[in-house]
């Protein structure tokens, strides 16, 4: 009986571990309208990413309008991330950021990367709240960096959200230098 207990809160803590940290109870989305964010502490900035996702992601289609049009979304190196995450930040540059076309270069107010999912969030005095929630394709980010920055799929797909519009199924493209 003891083993089976433990077995049951053993898969339940596992379930409990993939939980997604940006995603609030229901309750909270349902007042706001919107996905609220994990709150602001240690742990607000994550990378466990094993490959080399550094670039330049920028949308095949245009997403956004006049100064709120998404030009790129930068991710750095390993070393960007990691001086990043030990408190070592300046205010033009992040590991992860997204700039626009008013000249707007949003830095995160958190942050989650790995081999196979971007998620940012920060805000912008000119744009509001700007989020991204995307998943990357490896095998095609393999072969854009192989072909410098060639290939048919996109390497990145997912939502952008600015200022309270949300633009879903935006495609990025992959190079290594900026747009």
């Amino acid at each position: 009986m003891r083993r089976a207990a433990g077995l049951v809160l053993g898969a339940a803590a596992v379930v409990l571990a993939g939980c997604d940290l940006f995603e609030p109870p229901a309750a909270e989305r349902a007042e706001t309208g919107e996905r609220a964010e994990a709150p602001t502490a240690d742990g607000a900035f994550r990378h466990s990413q094993s490959e080399d996702l550094s670039g330049f992601y920028t949308p095949v289609a245009e997403t956004g309008e006049g100064e709120g049009r998404l030009l790129l979304v930068f991710i750095g190196q390993p070393a960007d991330f990691e001086a990043w995450e030990k408190g070592t930040r300046n205010s033009e540059f992040a590991p992860v950021m997204l700039e626009f076309a008013g000249g707007e270069r949003v830095l995160p107010e958190r942050y989650e990367v790995s081999d196979s999912r971007v998620r940012f969030s920060g805000t912008s005095e000119a744009l509001g709240r700007v989020t991204l929630d995307a998943r990357l394709d490896g095998g095609t980010l393999a072969l854009a960096r192989r072909n410098l920055g060639t290939a048919e799929d996109p390497a990145m797909e997912g939502a952008v959200t600015v200022g309270g519009r949300t633009y879903g199924g935006v495609k990025f493209a992959w190079s290594m230098g900026g747009g």
